[in-house]
């Protein structure tokens, strides 16, 4: 879809649209981010890289990498603790400070969107510990949180064995990754159990965490300003409503919500023994979240 551009001296009557789309990877942050791309006069990133679709001609094209979240999310598990996590829920000014510095390149880009007039959507499956810090320094933002059924998402997840809690470290590029991903701190029931887990029970509780995460933190913001969408309800007859909530335009490409997998390797079977243990974990969440339990 070609997209036209926006002029940097044209007066806006109305702010653009920030949108901030937060979720557990593998529950299609890729499709809405593919949607957003596509509709007209909007700057879509997915986990904080993207294409410039719109804006000044000299920037049509151009690939953009705003940083990731993934040194932040490591501070906070694997060095800083519980302590430091819960601050993030409302960041005092020391904190603020070294978030402000995580989300810089955003910052940037953003500020480039809203003198252009284009709006900015941001699906990223590691921005959820910044929900708090977005709130406070952007009141108006909307924020997604996307699911997708509990037992699809960790089988989703059990297929990259090279970055969700793998049994052996397969290389020095996947510690990043890794380092990225929760783990239970001392006050989690799990935390006592978490080295004799196997990766099922890790990437169950994993889906049940980051959710959890999420939701506590959305508590916090005014209802109008957010929505839970399951991935499985996103079709043609309710993205446009979805759209509006966001101060999009309606118009976008339907060939954006083809699924688009990227995963590969061998997925963990669904078992009595694997579906016994992904309830035990991440029961309060599927039920939270509607689903249905096997």
């Amino acid at each position: 879809m070609t997209v036209g551009a926006a002029s940097a001296n044209a007066p806006r009557e109305e702010p653009v649209p920030l949108v901030f789309v937060v979720g557990t990877g593998r529950c299609g942050t890729h499709t809405l981010a593919k949607v957003f791309e596509s509709i007209p006069n909007t700057l879509a990133t997915h986990e904080g890289a993207g294409t410039v679709r719109a804006g000044a001609d000299e920037l049509l094209g151009q690939k953009v990498a705003l940083g990731g979240m993934l040194e932040f999310n490591a501070y906070l598990y694997h060095h800083a603790g519980e302590d430091v996590f819960r601050r993030t829920f409302g960041p005092d000014p020391a904190l603020r400070a070294l978030m402000d510095e995580s989300f810089a390149g955003r910052s940037k880009a953003i500020a480039w969107c809203e003198a252009n007039g284009v709006a900015y959507c941001d699906a990223n499956a590691f921005g959820f510990n910044f929900i708090n810090y977005l709130h406070a320094k952007l009141p108006r933002a909307r924020f997604i949180h996307l699911v997708r059924d509990g037992y699809a998402c960790v089988r989703s997840w059990s297929r990259r064995a090279a970055s969700t809690y793998p049994d052996e470290i397969p290389n020095a590029l996947s510690i990043e990754w890794l380092l990225a991903k929760p783990v239970p701190f001392a006050s989690d029931p799990a935390h006592a159990s978490w080295r004799q887990f196997d990766r099922v029970q890790k990437i169950s509780w994993f889906w049940n965490t980051v959710n959890a995460n999420i939701a506590e933190r959305l508590a916090r913001i005014p209802d109008a300003q957010k929505r839970v969408v399951k991935i499985e309800e996103l079709t043609e007859a309710t993205v446009p409503s979805l759209l509006e909530f966001c101060g999009l335009p309606r118009q976008y490409s339907r060939e954006a919500l083809a699924p688009d997998d990227s995963s590969s390797g061998p997925a963990l079977e669904w078992t009595p023994e694997n579906v016994r243990k992904f309830n035990a974990l991440a029961a309060p969440m599927m039920a939270q979240l509607g689903y249905t339990m096997r």
